[in-house]
């Protein structure tokens, strides 16, 4: 695996100040997921924004699972991003009561329909698609104490993880 933090690139990248707050999330292996999303979403012309506490996040409890939830979803978001005017996806951390929450935000077109995302087959970038979405719910179903919210509002929408400890 790549070590992006030695990398010039990634030193100039925390420098303007895009992904600083990384050092923030205390799980090496979400950290490593933000990090390779950054890249690719600049890769892609979409620009990443992290927003996180000037505190500490981590995930005390199914951390394997909920990167590959978030891996799916900015995936998703960045692939959809790159299609807009706006090409700019959010993705925010926030820990409150032991209950933690990682929000992606991204545009959208007007005929996305919250209602079928998560089907079987169900997709926008044509045949043979439409199981991430539909694995991202499975997953969320099968892992006790996590929960997937979606809102829409102005031509965006935004994707939230909801990981408790109720296990």
């Amino acid at each position: 695996m790549t070590d992006y933090t030695q990398s010039g690139e990634f030193r100039a990248s925390l420098n303007d100040g895009n992904i600083a707050s990384v050092q923030h999330l205390k799980n090496e292996i979400l950290r490593g997921l933000v990090v390779q999303k950054f890249f690719y979403a600049k890769q892609c012309g979409v620009k990443l924004t992290i927003e996180i506490a000037n505190t500490d996040f981590i995930l005390s409890y199914g951390v394997t699972v909920a990167v590959r939830i978030i891996g799916n979803l900015l995936d998703n978001a960045i692939e959809q991003a790159q299609k807009m005017t706006d090409k700019i996806v959010t993705v925010a951390f926030n820990e409150i009561d032991n209950t933690a929450e990682i929000a992606i935000s991204n545009p959208i077109d007007s005929d996305f329909n919250q209602h079928q995302i998560f089907e079987t087959g169900y997709s926008t970038k044509g045949s043979n698609r439409g199981l991430g979405l539909t694995n991202v719910r499975d997953l969320v179903e099968q892992q006790k104490g996590f929960y997937m919210d979606i809102e829409t509002k102005k031509n965006y929408v935004t994707m939230t993880l909801i990981v408790t400890e109720d296990k």
